[in-house]
């Protein structure tokens, strides 16, 4: 009896083992016609703990008609320009000296950070690593065209932009001046809390994490007014334009991990539509 009750609990211990979601921020994602899909949840930074890849990403790549990333290549750098430069008029001179010290910093130069639009200044700003071209995003692009894939954007351009590009001239300077106002310490501490929760691969954990660093950087009231179009909205188009082109393609889909979580994200639309997803291995 007592065999057979151990027998029992290991058994019960087995399949709650069994049903656990492996946590990862890779999927492969099989639709209504029995095709295989990849998902990607990406982070838009170049750490090199996050850019070791493991072989299930390349062959998955090698597997697909098309790589999709979230937004088209940036042709007319004229979108990252105020129509009206407002920044020095709107700064203190202390201000000014910083952007001057973070212009260095991230190599850009001083004339022209003075003319782009200042939520975008502050995005750019409030990262504790220089900007480079080398993020995890741009290494899966470039390993996507090594074999072949045409790469897409999944939103334009100017849609990517539009989310913040709608906010008053006062509430953008807002943003950049409390981006400017925090300390080293506070940069490096959000950017270390995003990294190790990517790792950890808990798409709902990376998302709070996320929201919490962003609301940070800005007053509560423009965050609340954003965060409908950052996420909510995005997630749908996101959602919206992929199945448009399930049908004909065999897709590797790389998007933030941050649209993969939560009640709307793309995880969530695509079981409720019932497709199959699986877990796979993103990083060694």
């Amino acid at each position: 009896m007592f065999r057979r009750a151990i027998s029992i609990l290991l058994l019960l211990i087995s399949i709650s083992v069994s049903g656990e979601q492996k946590k990862t921020t890779f999927w492969r994602i099989q639709d209504l016609n029995g095709k295989s899909h990849y998902l990607f949840g990406t982070i838009h930074v170049d750490d090199n703990r996050v850019t070791n890849f493991h072989k299930d990403i390349f062959d998955a790549l090698a597997n697909v008609d098309l790589f999709l990333n979230e937004t088209d290549e940036i042709s007319d750098i004229s979108i990252l320009f105020h129509e009206q430069p407002i920044i020095a008029e709107e700064l203190s001179e202390r201000e000014l000296e910083k952007i001057k010290e973070l212009s260095y910093f991230h190599t850009l130069s001083y004339e022209n950070i003075l003319k782009m639009k200042p939520w975008l200044l502050a995005l750019i700003f409030n990262s504790p690593r220089p900007i480079t071209p080398y993020n995890q995003d741009n290494l899966l692009k470039s390993y996507a065209l090594d074999k072949g894939l045409r790469v897409q954007g999944i939103e334009t351009v100017n849609e990517h932009f539009q989310a913040l590009d709608n906010i008053s001239d006062e509430e953008q300077i807002a943003i950049l001046k409390k981006v400017l106002a925090r300390s080293d310490k506070n940069r490096i501490d959000d950017y270390e809390s995003l990294i190790k929760t990517y790792l950890i691969m808990d798409v709902e954990r990376i998302l709070k994490i996320d929201q919490q660093n962003t609301a940070r950087i800005m007053p509560n009231k423009v965050w609340l007014k954003i965060k409908h179009n950052l996420l909510i909205k995005r997630n749908q188009l996101f959602f919206d334009r992929i199945q448009s082109r399930l049908k004909n393609k065999r897709l590797f889909i790389a998007v933030g991990a941050s649209h993969l979580g939560g009640e709307n994200g793309l995880l969530q639309q695509f079981r409720s539509r019932g497709f199959h997803l699986e877990p796979l291995n993103s990083l060694n």
